[in-house]
């Protein structure tokens, strides 16, 4: 069976803080045998470590500590584990609205769009390639809202999804 580079790269780092925590464990028992007041600390060290009460409660908040910052490490690390998903339901959508319109996947928390809410919605359609969605929202914007910048760039962006790259280019001399 062949591992892939990344189960290599968990794989050995598994091993490794296997070997870590036992390379901890044989210094503190050798350092039982050290002569002296050294010596006598380890050996007490190595006598509360390895009681029956105080190893299992040390063992299990390593562990549950191990596994915390692993978790927390992989999800600063941008993995596809941790996403915002957004649906498209309620009894106002159409039947005929494809599977792929219905959500959308973000890797960061999206961000609220300032201004007209339909902007955002139609920000979302474009998002989706929903240009008939978005198209419909556009005609449903007051006119006065048609000609502002902000309005401007989703009208672009319908545009240029459409493949209209003269309408595109006019829009971009209004802008």
């Amino acid at each position: 069976m062949a591992f892939n580079p990344a189960q290599r790269k968990s794989l050995a780092v598994g091993f490794g803080l296997i070997l870590a925590a036992a390379a901890i464990i044989v210094l503190i028992w050798v350092g039982t045998y050290l002569p002296g007041f050294p010596g006598e600390v380890f050996s007490m060290l190595a006598g509360i470590m390895w009681s029956p009460v105080l190893l299992d409660i040390s063992l299990f908040l390593i562990g549950i500590s191990l596994v915390l910052w692993i978790n927390h490490v992989r999800l600063k690390g941008g993995s596809d584990e941790f996403v915002y998903l957004e649906t498209v339901d309620g009894p106002d959508i159409p039947d005929d609205l494809p599977a792929e319109a219905r959500s959308a996947v973000y890797r960061d928390h999206p961000q609220p769009v300032p201004g007209h809410p339909a902007l955002a919605a139609i920000e979302g359609a474009l998002d989706l390639h929903d240009l008939r969605t978005a198209t419909d929202l556009l005609f449903d914007l007051p006119e006065e809202e048609l000609d502002l910048p902000e309005t401007l760039v989703l009208r672009i962006r319908l545009a240029e999804l459409s493949g209209d790259h003269e309408a595109a280019r006019n829009l971009r001399m209004r802008l």
